[in-house]
This record gives C-alpha cells, structure tokens and sequence, in this order.
C-alpha cells in the first residue's frame, strides 16, 4: 500500500487509515516511572530516556509531569518496547524543572496521546524526512521505526535544518545510520558562523535542488510553522500532491484529551485528532 492512493477520501480522516496495528495502553493518570538516560543534545536540548513497557507510534506525545510545577507535553522521539525518549527544550517553568532530574529520580508520564504518523501505511514507499530545530526530535522515532523494519521501505532521505551546526541533535545516530547507508542526509543552516564551509541558508532550498519527483514517495515533516509551509511549498514545486504530505501540527496543549480546547485547529484537536495530519485534511484551516 502507498502513501497516496488515488481512492483515499474523507473516510480516510475520520478512521485515521486504521494506523494502529496493536492495540495500545493509554495511560490516563499519571503513572511513576524511572529515568534511566540523560544526555545533552546539541547547545540546546536535553534527551530523557524513561523506563516504559507501552506501545506508542512515532509521532505521539506524552505528558510529563513534575509535582508542584505541572506537565508538559514532550513528542517521543524514539521507538522502542522497553523505553521513551522525550527530547526537551528547557523553555518554561515545567520543562526547566525536568531536566533538573537525575538518572534513578522517578517521572510522572500519561499518554501517549494523538496520532503519530502511520508508518504501515508507507510500505514500499520512499520516504522524504524534512526537520526543522526541534521538529527533528520527532522525527527520530520515525527514524528508529524504519531502521527496525528498513525491508518495509525503500530509500529514505533526510532534510534537516538548524540555525548553526552545534544545535544539531542526534548526531552521533544519524552519522552512524549515514556511514551504513540506512538514510542519505542532507543538512543546511540558516546562521552558520563565518567560514563555514557546510550548506547555507534554509533546508527548503536544497528540497528543491535535489531535483526528485514525487513518484511511489511520501513526505513526512516537523518543525516551525513558516518552515513547514516552505517545505510543502518546495514539494509542491517538485510535483508532490497534498495526500503525499504528512505534518505534525503542534499547538499550545493542555489536556491532552479534546477538552480544554487550547489546541483545536477548526473543529480539529491536535491532541486529539493530530498532532500528525495530512496536509489535506488541514490545509484550509485557518488556526
């Protein structure tokens, strides 16, 4: 099955293309569990890797709770039966308070919540991986899922962006999957310092140089919003249709279960419904 079949409809949204081949354990409240891994990423951001028997797909989230400060949403980037990796960006009062914690010290998690990216749904496919910052935490379990079923896809290539080199996150991962040949990389960066000898300037534009087509491909992105309509903008250029194009739509969330609102996006959640769309389903929406 491909990523773009010509009789996929609006019943496609509403069943979410039966992407879940297991059945999966919802955690609701909050459950205690130990942090075995901490590691810094790049200048920026702090990997947390949790102790966790729970079925998750690339792409959905979890709620991390610290006592006394609240919780947090934080993507998974990684795919696993026997851990979580959560990738945070230290930038508000619960995050900051998290990665004050230390190998053995217990974390509050619920989830994991929303739908991730369908993975089933692109066998055979060729799969285009377009990152932004952060946005490429998420993409990481995408990354790990493939790696663990490489014979259910064909060639995968990465477009990853960042400000300057040093925010790059996963590096020792992606020069490993890059020497063995499991992923072709492409990076750029947007503030390199002077004389770097590397790709300048953003991402989307070395999307477009590439020179592929679109077909028997599918197009899987994360990041910041004006990046990710580039990205689509540059795929469209190449011929890329808007059922090839998968996003993960972030919003301020709250609940994590459709009922505060603080995400929705038109009638459609992000906690809920998202935070992977394809680009169809969403496009015309004007949150």
């Amino acid at each position: 099955m491909t990523g773009h079949c010509a009789n996929c409809t609006r019943h496609d949204d509403e069943h979410r293309l039966e992407r879940h081949e297991h059945g999966q354990t919802l955690l609701l409240e909050p459950v205690s569990t130990p942090l075995i891994l901490k590691r810094r990423l790049g200048s920026r951001h702090i990997l947390l890797r949790v102790k966790a028997h729970v079925d998750y797909d690339p792409g959905q989230f979890f709620q991390v709770t610290k006592l006394g400060f609240g919780e947090a949403p934080i993507s998974i980037a990684s795919y696993s039966k026997e851990h979580i990796d959560l990738v945070v960006n230290p930038v508000g009062t619960v995050t900051q308070e998290v990665i004050r914690m230390k190998p053995g010290e217990r974390v509050l998690l619920r989830g994991p919540f929303g739908y991730g990216y369908p993975m089933h749904y692109f066998r055979n496919d060729s799969l285009i991986l377009i990152g932004g910052g952060c946005g490429v935490a998420p993409l990481k379990g995408v990354m790990d899922y493939v790696s663990q079923h490489r014979s259910h896809y064909k060639e995968v290539t990465c477009f990853f962006g960042y400000r300057e080199e040093k925010e790059s996150i996963f590096t020792k991962e992606m020069r490993a999957w890059e020497k063995n040949g499991t992923f072709k990389f492409v990076y750029a960066y947007s503030q390199p310092p002077a004389g770097f000898k590397g790709n300048t300037g953003f991402v989307t534009q070395y999307i477009e140089q590439s020179g592929m087509d679109n077909r028997g491909k599918v197009a899987l992105i994360c990041g910041p919003p004006p990046m990710m309509l580039g990205a689509i903008k540059s795929l469209q250029k190449l011929g890329f249709t808007d059922d090839q194009i998968w996003i993960s739509h972030e919003r301020h969330m709250k609940c994590a279960t459709g009922m505060c609102g603080h995400c929705m996006i038109e009638g459609k959640y992000t906690c809920k419904d998202g935070p992977v769309f394809r680009w169809d389903w969403i496009k015309d929406a004007k949150g």
